[in-house]
């Protein structure tokens, strides 16, 4: 034991000596700061207080500041001292004070930010150095009447004297020495209060938190609960916390018993409330039904459902060039390019402009039609639309200038290796998987049952646990304890283990190591938790015990030996007491731990990994996916992010930079979805994933990242996402890639753009923003509630005031008549009792007066009678009469039958006619008969026709279809006036239109009230919510920046393995439904449980959330349709069940979006409501077929190539129409509007109508001269009608085929999109140049003005200047640009000549001679490791080397523009097989960045550097970064 001690001593001494040569240093370097001369002794010392760094060190070499936590805060706070005594005494040194303060801050921040506390903290007079006070406290004490309790923990108490100053480590150690002698007073040892730690807190006022930790780092309050830890039998019992019940008096009873009262009251009142409306509604039909119950009810819309139809038709099933499965990625796209347009400072396009710029692509005619002669044709990306330019240098702008960038930026260049040492990119998950894995094997059962003293397994696991905190390149330290911890070691099993371990040690790796000896230790601490103080009984420690060794006997089954590996005893001599005298060599547990683990992940990023027969059973060790080779566009883009304003994100260069952004976004999310796999298993508590299923997963990251658009390309292993970043960074074209791949790119871009702080923050504000117009909103909305609620009792109080006054009424009419009978008739007259007033008939007799005041009052009517009266009052109130009469359909046809025979029995009643008049009044008769009589012929018809109009409309619910429906209700004699009342009568349907109207009317002054604060409250965007949902879970959307007369349709399909039709559109198999890729399942049920009834049933119900049969494993795809027109949406209105909670909800939403469509096309369409009747009796004439010979001679006016199109079309009518209109043809004749429509009749006519619209015939023939000519009646998708000549009508379903088809050869180069101008960003330049900003003349120009900015200070750093001298290089370089400029192979040769200028005007590179003149200084080594055997080009197209080029002009002593000659013969070749102006802009950038570094290195008054910490060697960014060290290197 002696030998131990000794040891322990030696250590003790050892760790002494490190701290205080850490304290020197720090010393030395305040020392040494700016201005530190009045510090550094002073001419006023003190005995009592520091004041100068002199006594500081006085104070170190005398051993005042003794060893640990306390040592370390009294030479903090002494360094204090010596500036904060100038800072408050504010002299003449105190800003030289406070400067070196802030300086020493930082030191000791480094080690603790809680010494830089104490640093800032300490004031003069308030501690010395010996950590005690010179003044004298005194403390107050505290009353405590209560008596101590032995089951509560010890109360705090006043500490005097010295106490009101001891540091935090003085207190953490009497706290410790409180809480032994708490555990021993509680029944415990004192050794287990040894085990324990105790951090202390300053908190504001002066008070303290103490928390106690364990060895096993755990954390407790208090010393009871570390008690009860400890299961100590005198342990206190966890209480509440919370005082006793006071005692109650009777007031506190009678308030009680009051408010039970109250509520009793309330609740009886609700239930009356409930039980009245209940008996008065007995129409079972008005109850709600659930939504399972209309699933399969036999209606004709379940059973148009379960056949996979659509009811009505949508407008919009797809765009030209974009697969239906797009659409919902192509919606989420333009919904945030819209919604965040300010953000993005991008102005909005309209949706189908942006489906034709996602799949536009210019034709060889269209590019031709650009060039001349002289002018050969232009490269494709010069017809980029801007808008595309503008949304991606928006989106690339966004990304780059914001903080969330940084996380994703290096994701290409990461290793595990980095991601080990950098912990700012670790959440506490990460860290927790970090934790040691098994290296070694061994029998942990054995070991663990192997007899040893308890306080020697202490000791051995002590040793080993400063393991936990060294660096594995501390390969010395780490030897040194683990060979005495086989020296102090009795167990055989440990080390035959320890010595297994130190087979893989190495000087400077010990990685490996260091994982066995800390997966030991743990093992150990989970298995035996009695060492560590803990009460646990022997049963529960053999059942610890066998735990920890079956989980250890699985990690077993994952460790593969080196069956070669030498089995002799291992020379843990030599190289044991190396240490390091940095200050890093205490390195926290989360850096760069287990530095080794690279020998488990591939070695050769970049090129297709090999799997190895061991990778199925070998776990991952990390979840970085391997490295991709860097691309061309990663070598000329500068080493670190840019910083804006910079000229890669510029008009010329974003295709490329696009590119390589999105790879970064991808190569991040495929990382953290493989954090994400290791998280669920690990939290389902699965064997952790192998290497080989890792990399499975890898391949198919794009189908997890992007489901709609990862499928697979055509007769191609890669996915669209892949292969469009493939295809930018290579340098390609952008207008190369089809429209998926082009919204792949955007997604992935708005998929990092949502993580930005600027998008956060904008969505911050407008919720805070929407929250204050909702509050406005709901405000109207309780208001419109509050007038609806006074209307709904003015008309109960009306009912109320009727009932009563009939019943006045009533009974003064009976006892009138009473009156007359009983009284003498002689002396009262019928006529004067019937003159009387009421005050005369009541005041006749008492029992008269006692039967008038018994009459009921109007609070005394029942709610059965108030509400048959309060619906007459109402329907009288839509009719806008005094009295109604509601008659049914039989009952107004037995009126008009009455009403003919009372007209015959006039007639007959007549008699002879003896006199003119009466001739006359017979001749008025007979036409009155003839006249109804005729009537009565069509009046049925019409009435049938009316009724049906009325019913539609009731469906539909708008106030202009329920006006037009009434009014001609009102034409088919369905009401009329009652001459027996004064009033009118209807008919009941007609009366109930007329109530639907007066809700409609209503709903529409709300919607009209409110429409300011709604728009208000829409302009604070956060999401887009749905509408509303069908019975069958169909999502209804309108997107804010749509058209106002779009609704589109998420609808699920219906699974089903038979062969569908084609009206059949959500009848799919599960294959065809199925979309990305499939779950894992071994993620989240064992292989074993897969196959039993819970697996099953666990599976299915997780599997609901893509469908609702639970039959996907996948997500599933949604069938996405758009309604547009005003008949497809009250079809689909009608189609609704109001039953239906969610339907009926729907239905309301989607009436006001009819009425808000109603208005639009009102106030847009060109016949005016005035002109109704005359539109009426135009479509009437209108045919709805017979068009077939009209059509098929217009067809023979075709050029044959659009007559092919239309041999197998035999009719017009129901085809689709693409029409063409030209809104200003004086100004802007090349921009035209295309509109959709669908050709619903025909007639011939006199004259060809157009309703005033100027639409272009496209080109066609003239037709001959006729008397009459054919003219199609066109219904538009936005709403209205229009009739069309025969070339407009032919011309527009030629277009609409060509465009529906994407057609080859068409292209609509005057559409809307291609004329788009950004007004907010202008990132393309101004309107005028916006079209031409990615075109060889604009690169041109912009060479020209680098190349001047960089001329001069060029100039003045050479001798010999042979480009812009008297040779006139320069003047003839840029006359070639300005007069071929416009071509691409001018602007490549101009770059390339521009380089070779550079390069002489820098130097060049450095002669036979020069290099013998400086052969005494340090050159820099080749970039590359084949040493010169490759040329600049096979290192290029070689996948080893290009890890290793570097571009820039980063190599220590480079005097030029290039670090080599293989470098410049690189950028050479880039530049000379190049096909796009985009990589000739980056290549200029790179040029311009070496001549910037190149000016920078030749300033007269640029520093030397001094310092020796340069890198020996330079292996490249990407090297570096695989080497791990990448954060150094810049």
């Amino acid at each position: 034991m002696s030998s131990q001690d000794a040891e322990a001593a030696e250590r003790h001494e050892a760790r002494r000596k490190k701290h205080k040569k850490r304290m020197s240093k720090i010393l030395t370097r305040a020392w040494g700061l700016p201005d530190a001369e009045p510090f550094q002794q002073t001419s006023h010392p003190s005995e009592t207080e520091v004041r100068d760094l002199a006594t500081v060190g006085e104070n170190l070499d005398k051993g005042k500041y003794e060893h640990g936590r306390s040592g370390w805060e009294i030479f903090a706070k002494d360094m204090g001292l010596v500036y904060n005594r100038h800072i408050g005494r504010k002299g003449k040194h105190a800003s030289a004070a406070k400067s070196n303060l802030d300086e020493v801050v930082g030191f000791f921040t480094k080690i603790d930010p809680i010494l830089g506390d104490f640093v800032i903290k300490s004031k003069p007079g308030a501690a010395a150095s010996d950590g005690t006070s010179k003044k004298s406290t005194t403390s107050k004490k505290r009353k405590n009447d209560a008596k101590d309790s032995s089951d509560a923990s010890p109360k705090k108490k006043a500490n005097g004297g010295s106490n009101g100053t001891m540091t935090l480590s003085q207190r953490e150690k009497r706290a410790i020495e409180v809480l032994v002698d708490y555990l021993a007073e509680r029944g415990g040892k004192r050794e287990q209060g040894e085990l324990f730690q105790c951090k202390v807190a300053e908190r504001p006022g002066g008070r303290y938190d103490k928390i106690y930790i364990s060895a096993e780092n755990k954390r407790f309050k208090s010393m009871a609960e570390v008690a009860r830890f400890l299961n100590l039998v005198k342990a206190p019992k966890a209480t509440g916390g919370g005082k006793g019940p006071k005692k109650t008096n009777k007031e506190t009873e009678k308030k009680k018993l009051k408010r039970e009262l109250d509520k009793l009251t309330k609740s009886r009142a609700k239930a009356v409330k409930a039980l009245d409306a209940h008996t008065n509604d007995t129409d079972a039909d008005q109850l709600p039904t659930t939504d399972e119950s209309l699933w399969d009810d036999g209606s004709n819309s379940s059973k148009t459902h379960k056949a996979g139809s659509i009811v009505p038709q949508s407008d919009i099933g797809a765009f030209p060039g974009i697969p239906t499965h797009c659409i919902p990625e192509m919606l989420l796209v333009w919904d945030f390019l819209s919604t965040f347009g300010r953000t993005l400072s991008l102005q909005p396009i309209e949706l189908d402009d942006f489906a034709a710029a996602l799949s536009f692509r210019p034709s060889e005619e269209s590019m031709k039609s650009q060039s001349d002669e002289e002018r050969p044709p232009l490269p494709p990306e010069s017809f980029i639309p801007v808008y595309l330019s503008e949304c991606h240098i928006a989106i690339l702008r966004l990304l780059v200038k914001d903080p969330s960038s940084d996380f994703w930026w290096w994701s290409v260049l990461e290793t595990p290796e980095m991601v080990e040492q950098e912990d700012e990119y670790l959440t506490p998950l990460d860290k927790k998987r970090k934790a040691a894995q098994a290296v070694v094997k061994i029998d942990m059962e054995a070991l663990l049952s192997a007899e040893e003293d308890p306080a020697v397994t202490r000791k051995w696991l002590k040793v080993l646990e400063d393991v936990r905190g060294k660096k594995p390149e501390n390969g010395g330290t780490i030897k040194s304890s683990v060979r005495s911890a086989i020296s102090v070691t009795t167990n055989p099993l440990v080390k035959v283990y320890l010595k297994k371990a130190m087979r893989t040690w190495k000087p400077h790796s010990a990685g490996l190591v260091k994982r066995a000896v800390v997966w030991l230790v743990d093992k150990v601490r989970e298995a035996r938790p009695h060492l560590w103080g803990r009460n646990v009984s022997d049963s529960e420690l053999v059942e610890q015990k066998k735990l920890v060794a079956s989980e250890a006997a699985l990690e077993m089954d994952n460790v593969v030996e080196d069956v070669n590996m030498d089995d002799g005893d291992v020379n843990l001599e030599g190289d044991s007491d190396e240490e390091s005298d940095s200050d890093d060599d205490e390195g926290s547990d989360n850096e760069g731990e287990y530095a080794d683990q690279a020998d488990l992940t591939p070695a050769s990023p970049g090129k297709p990994r090999v799997v190895k027969e061991n990778d199925e059973i070998t776990p991952v060790s990390t979840f970085v996916p391997p490295k991709p080779l860097p691309s061309i566009v990663d070598l000329l883009l500068p080493p670190g992010k840019p910083e804006m304003p910079t000229d890669l994100v510029h008009a010329l260069t974003w295709p490329p930079v696009i590119g390589a952004t999105a790879a970064r976004i991808f190569q991040w999310y495929k990382r953290r979805r493989n954090e994400v796999d290791d998280s669920i298993r690990e939290f389902r508590e699965l064997r952790p994933m192998s290497i080989a299923e890792r990399h499975r997963r890898e391949l198919s990251a794009p189908l997890r990242i992007l489901s709609e658009c990862g499928d697979p390309l055509d007769n191609s292993p890669k996915h669209h996402v892949e292969s469009a970043i493939t295809h930018l960074c290579g340098g390609k074209g952008y207008l190369d890639l089809n429209a998926v791949q082009r919204l792949c790119i955007l997604r992935l871009l708005i998929e990092a753009a949502y993580d930005t702080q600027h998008v956060q923050l904008s969505i911050e504000d407008n919720f805070k923003s929407r929250i204050n117009a909702v509050k406005a909103l709901d405000a109207e909305e309780r208001r419109a509630k509050k007038a609806a609620r006074e209307e709904v009792a003015a008309l109960e109080s009306a009912a109320r005031e009727r009932l009563a006054t009939e019943a006045r009424e009533t009974f003064m009419v009976k006892k009138r008549q009473e009156l007359i009978e009983d009284l003498d008739p002689e002396e009262y007259s019928a006529e004067f009792i019937q003159n009387l007033d009421d005050e005369d008939v009541i005041d006749i007799d008492d029992d008269v007066k006692a039967e008038y005041e018994a009459l009921p009052t109007p609070e005394s009517f029942n709610k059965v009678e108030v509400n048959a009266v309060v619906k007459m009052i109402q329907e009288e109130t839509a009719f806008g009469v005094e009295r109604l009469t509601v008659l049914t359909l039989a009952e107004i046809e037995k009126r008009d039958e009455d009403y003919l025979k009372s007209l015959q029995d006039e007639m007959d009643s007549i008699g002879e006619i003896d006199s003119r008049e009466t001739s006359a009044k017979v001749d008025r008769l007979r036409q009155r008969i003839t006249k109804f009589t005729d009537q009565m012929q069509s009046l049925p018809e019409d009435r049938s026709a009316a009724i049906e109009v009325l019913k539609e409309a009731m469906e539909d619910g708008t106030v202009r279809t329920l006006r037009a429906a009434i009014k001609e209700a009102e034409l088919a004699e369905l009401s009329g006036d009652d001459e027996v009342n004064g009033g009118v009568w209807a008919l009941d349907l007609m009366r109930d239109a007329s109530l639907e109207l007066k809700k409609a009317e209503g709903r529409k002054r709300v919607t009209e009230a409110q429409k300011d604060l709604v728009a208000k409250r829409n302009k604070c965007f956060i999401r887009t919510e749905p509408l509303g949902r069908d019975r069958y879970q169909s999502s209804f959307v309108h997107f804010d920046h749509d058209e106002s007369n779009r609704v589109w349709a998420e609808r699920d399909l219906v699974l089903s393995n038979t062969a569908p039709s084609k009206e059949a559109v959500l009848l799919k198999s599960a294959q065809v439904a199925s979309i990305c890729a499939p779950d894992k399942c071994d993620d989240f049920v064992n292989r074993d449980d897969r196959d039993e009834p819970y697996g099953k049933s666990f599976l299915s119900f997780a599997r609901q959330e893509y469908h609702h049969t639970g039959e996907l494993a996948t997500l599933a795809r949604h069938h996405w349709s758009c309604y547009t027109t005003d008949r497809s949406l009250r079809v689909l209105v009608k189609n609704l069940d109001a039953k239906c909670p969610k339907e009926n909800s729907l239905k309301e939403v989607l009436k006001e979006t009819l009425e808000t469509m109603a208005l639009t096309v009102a106030e847009s369409n060109v016949a005016s409501m005035e002109d109704a009747d005359a539109t009426a009796a135009a479509q009437t004439a209108f045919n709805s077929s017979g068009d077939e010979d009209a059509f098929a001679g217009e067809k023979g006016r075709l050029s044959n190539d659009d007559a092919d199109l239309l041999k197998d079309i035999s009719s017009a009518i129901g085809r689709r129409v693409r029409l063409r209109q030209i809104p200003d043809p004086d100004r802007a004749p090349d921009v035209a509007e295309y509109t959709m429509a669908t050709v619903t009749g025909w007639k011939m006519d006199d004259a060809p109508q157009s309703n005033g619209a100027d639409y272009e015939a496209g080109g066609e023939k003239p037709a001959p001269a006729q008397a009459r000519l054919p003219i199609w009646k066109l219904g538009l998708d936005n709403g209205g009608e229009l009739h069309v000549s025969p070339g407009e009508t032919i011309q527009g379903i030629v277009r609409a085929i060509k465009w529906s088809t994407n057609h080859p050869g068409y292209v609509e180069l005057d559409a809307p999109f291609l004329s788009y101008r950004n007004s907010l960003g202008r990132f393309c330049g101004r309107a005028v140049e916006a079209p031409s900003s990615l075109t060889p003349q604009a690169f041109a120009k912009h060479l020209i003005k680098r190349e001047q900015d960089f001329y001069t200070p060029l100039k003045n750093r050479t001798f010999e200047n042979n480009w812009g001298g008297k040779a006139g290089a320069r003047q003839v370089w840029v006359a070639s640009l300005k007069e071929s400029g416009h071509t691409f192979d001018a602007v490549r040769d101009g770059l390339l000549t521009l380089e070779n200028a550079f390069f002489d005007l820098t130097g060049g590179f450095p002669s036979a001679e020069e290099k013998k003149e400086d052969e005494d200084e340090p050159s820099p080594p080749a970039p590359h490791r084949n040493g010169g055997g490759l040329s600049g080009k096979d290192l290029l197209y070689d996948d080893t080397s290009r890890f290793d080029i570097e571009l820039e002009s980063l190599v220590p002593g480079v005097q030029g523009l290039w670090n080599d000659q293989d470098t410049r013969e690189i950028f050479h070749e880039i530049v000379r097989t190049t096909q796009t102006v985009s990589i000739l802009a980056l290549g200029l950038d790179l040029i311009c960045r070496n001549a910037q570094a190149y000016i920078k290195r030749t300033e007269s008054s640029a520093p030397t550097p001094t310092s020796t910490a340069q890198p020996a060697a330079y292996v490249g960014r990407r090297r570096a970064a695989m080497a791990g060290s990448y954060a150094n290197f810049f």
